[in-house]
């Protein structure tokens, strides 16, 4: 579902070339400075034998690279750029090119100095990490069963707006594709949100039992333990362009997230420090030094917007620019 003899067979002399290339071609920029950089290449192999008579096995690869940039002269700023797949695709230039021009923009980045309560465009890597911290949990049938999520009583309800969101272990080179999950119950297509809906929740075999349903194909192995975790989540495309939304906003967050690991996927409450904010002034985006971001993901779903173009973010997320209105950003 995901294998590539070409990464399989990578040398480690061409991953150490590849990542002395980045760092070469950052480097061309007389204001730039590697923070750090990254490659890797992967192969893993799965085997399930279990006393309900399934015996079954998969292999999958794993290919990504990425730098992180800071920026010198009049001030200093940090960019990052990464890029993941399931085959050897190489394009070490869109990477240098976001994490350069978000390093630049950042040195340039001016402190917001006030308190903004409006609208808030998220880019889709940023969104992607607050969906995966906020959202995912949630929609976990172990919290439900534990009596932590938001969402234990609202199937059938519309509660995230216009949103569609999928979690697909088929998806043909996703991320996290693969037959089955550990307990070798087969992957599958799952709608999680249908226009705002609430149509259900991630399984495996013990939290389906408790709820009187089939596992979603979603039992993953942390620490010895078997719990749940989504596979390839999809969040599908709206109906305006990025441009649009941007223009609409008071606030760009792009870059990534601080402090992301600190919401509360409970209650819905974020606080989030975007690295690479824009204030967007007389129809441009003008750099911020580092802004807190804070909402309710619940409480201003109404007035969720997506862009049309859904983005890989590369960690197994594929989502558009998405607009929130009524965020609190203060820096």
């Amino acid at each position: 579902m995901g294998y590539d003899q070409g990464v399989a067979s990578a040398p480690t002399s061409w991953l150490l070339e590849l990542a002395r290339e980045l760092i070469a071609e950052a480097q061309r920029h007389p204001s730039i400075r590697v923070s750090g950089t990254f490659v890797s290449a992967g192969e893993t192999a799965y085997y399930i034998a279990n006393s309900r008579g399934v015996s079954t096995s998969d292999k999958g690869t794993h290919f990504g690279y990425g730098i992180e940039l800071k920026a010198v002269g009049a001030g200093e700023g940090i960019g990052y750029s990464s890029m993941s797949s399931r085959g050897l695709h190489v394009d070490i230039y869109s990477v240098l090119e976001r994490a350069t021009t978000l390093a630049l923009d950042s040195m340039r980045g001016e402190k917001l100095g006030t308190v903004i309560k409006g609208n808030v465009l998220f880019r889709a890597e940023p969104f992607a990490s607050l969906v995966d911290a906020l959202l995912v949990p949630a929609l976990s049938a172990l919290s439900v069963l534990e009596g932590f999520s938001p969402l234990r009583d609202r199937v059938g309800q519309k509660v995230l707006g216009p949103l569609t969101i999928v979690d697909d272990g088929t998806m043909v080179g996703g991320l996290e594709t693969s037959l089955f999950d550990v307990e070798g119950v087969a992957r599958r297509r799952k709608v999680l949100f249908d226009k705002g809906v609430l149509k259900g929740f991630l399984h495996n075999t013990y939290t389906a039992r408790r709820m009187r349903c089939e596992s979603t194909g979603n039992a993953a192995r942390v620490r010895g333990a078997v719990l749940i975790a989504r596979t390839n989540l999809v969040v599908e495309g709206g109906e305006d362009s990025e441009e649009a939304l941007a223009s609409d906003s008071a606030v760009v967050v792009d870059g990534y997230l601080l402090s992301v690991h600190t919401v509360n996927y409970i209650t819905g409450n974020f606080s989030v420090v975007a690295s690479n904010p824009y204030l967007v002034k007389d129809g441009e985006l003008k750099p911020l030094k580092p802004v807190t971001v804070s909402g309710n993901i619940y409480e201003v779903a109404s007035g969720l917007r997506p862009a049309r173009k859904v983005k890989n973010t590369f960690t197994g997320i594929y989502t558009p620019d998405i607009l929130f209105s009524g965020l609190t950003v203060s820096g």
